[in-house]
């Protein structure tokens, strides 16, 4: 797939939107446009005339050959796009056909994934540098791994999926770059894993999932940016060619900046099964969030992960304990107050590959006061827990933390069924050594504040001198 995407890719800026009609002599000025993308391999693109459009064969079989040469055999299907001017700078594009990739490294790792079918459809905006619209589907992919490492470690992973899709929408932002959608779903799948080392027992992993879906966006994509970039780094393939012309590089690195300006995206996958040696494991869904934003002064990285119906293999926990396995947790956690703008520009003016290393280390030293510019971030905590049917434990807050000074802050958490818990601490076996932890469970009570719900909570707070309280009290004077 990643192979078909930069493939796509270079269709930008082909400057044959306007054809009349498709000629021998338009299809080698098609082929030698895009070959400004490919470097010096010529066998790898064939244009030629197909209908009210072209057809372009990318066979990458004689450029990968070079990868021999470092003890690596790749192979990967040809790829038949069929491109049609459709007018101001558009082009649409299809594909139809399976899809196959191969890896080999010796003693090390072979690799095979096979897609029976990939079908691709989308309109590629020359002046967005991406489509402004597309779907693709795949269907019945499987793959065939075999790992090996020098500590004598085995892993041999096989799996197939039903499918997956995606589609996607991209448009123009009236400040800079494109505003990215897109969809995906993929259907049910199951990988079977061997694990094997000379110094433990072999471990064998049968993994099942439901399915799942993904959606996402990005605003103020460089996507135009990258074309250009693709191209220069087709034609300075070598050290010295990149040296001389390092100033264009880097320009055209800068003009990727901010890279986006935001970029979010959640995914849910459901019935994950795993049957391990002990039994079987399983999770009724499986949430993850994501939100960031690129290389701009107003910093942003935000990531969350929910569980929901955890189950555990009957012989993992020992039955006294079986109450303490949580059913659902998660958390989500924001770190903001960061400039991440300044430090890649100074970076970037920095840059000399002429040099090694290409930015000095004291120069790398200083961009952390600028990436900090107030020397620590803040960081939020929320939707944060963890619950099953004896307890549920929840925690939210805010707080600066940096390197040069205590963390600050505040913090509120709540808990129910300590009551329950202090129960299965005490009839704990020694040798599972929980019974100190009965003492803290005790004095987290009498901090607790009651609830009306029958929850405990405790406020607690970081101050810049060093003093925490918890609902009040001065943490410090414990243990006097």
């Amino acid at each position: 797939m990643k192979k078909v995407g930069l493939a796509l890719a270079l269709l930008a800026t082909t400057s044959f939107s306007a054809l009349a009609g498709p000629s021998a002599d338009d299809a080698a000025k098609l082929q030698a446009s895009l070959q400004a993308y490919l470097g010096a391999a010529p066998e790898t693109l064939k244009v030629t005339p197909d209908g009210d459009g072209f057809k372009a064969v990318f066979d990458f079989t004689t450029a990968l050959a070079a990868a021999k040469a470092d003890g690596a055999e790749v192979s990967v299907s040809p790829v038949e796009l069929h491109l049609t001017p459709d007018g101001a700078g558009k082009w649409k594009v299809k594909h139809q056909g399976p899809f196959k990739f191969s890896m080999k490294l010796k003693d090390q790792l072979d690799l095979e994934e096979n897609l029976e079918t990939l079908a691709i459809n989308g309109t590629f905006d020359e002046a967005l540098g991406t489509f402004s619209d597309y779907d693709a589907a795949a269907s019945n992919v499987t793959f065939n791994e075999t790992m090996d490492d020098p500590a004598g470690t085995n892993v041999k992973a096989d799996g197939k999926f039903d499918g997956a899709s995606v589609k996607g929408t991209a448009i123009a932002n009236a400040a800079g770059g494109a505003d990215l959608k897109f969809t995906e779903t993929i259907g049910t799948g199951a990988i079977h894993e061997l694990m094997a080392s000379k110094e433990s027992p072999p471990l064998d992993l049968q993994i099942k999932f439901g399915g799942g879906d993904f959606a996402g966006t990005a605003t103020g994509a460089r996507t135009s940016a990258v074309p250009p970039l693709l191209k220069f780094l087709a034609a300075h393939q070598d050290k010295d060619a990149m040296v001389k012309d390092q100033q264009a590089f880097k320009d055209m690195l800068i003009a990727l900046l901010p890279v986006f300006n935001n970029t979010q995206g959640q995914g849910t996958i459901n019935k994950i099964e795993v049957q391990t040696p002990m039994g079987l494991a399983a999770i009724d869904k499986l949430t993850a969030s994501i939100n960031i934003n690129g290389a701009v002064k107003d910093g942003h990285f935000e990531e969350g992960l929910s569980v929901e119906g955890l189950t555990l293999p009957p012989g993992l926990v020992p039955a006294w304990a079986a109450s303490l396995v949580p059913k659902s947790s998660g958390f989500n956690i924001a770190v903001t107050g960061f400039d991440a703008e300044t430090p890649a520009r100074a970076w970037l003016g920095a840059l000399d590959l002429s040099k090694d290393p290409p930015v000095a280390p004291d120069v790398v030293d200083a961009l952390m006061g600028s990436f900090l510019p107030k020397g620590a971030v803040d960081v939020t905590i929320s939707k944060t827990g963890v619950s099953n049917d004896t307890y549920a434990f929840t925690a939210e807050g805010t707080f600066a933390a940096g390197p040069q000074a205590m963390p600050t802050g505040k913090a509120h958490l709540s808990a129910k069924g300590l009551d329950e818990i202090m129960k299965v601490v005490q009839a704990s076996p020694p040798e599972a050594g929980l019974q100190s932890g009965a003492a803290l469970i005790i004095a987290a009570k009498g901090l607790g504040k009651a609830g009306s719900d029958g929850a405990l909570s405790w406020d607690v707070e970081a101050t810049p001198d060093g003093k925490v309280t918890v609902n009040g009290t001065d943490m410090s004077k414990f243990g006097k």
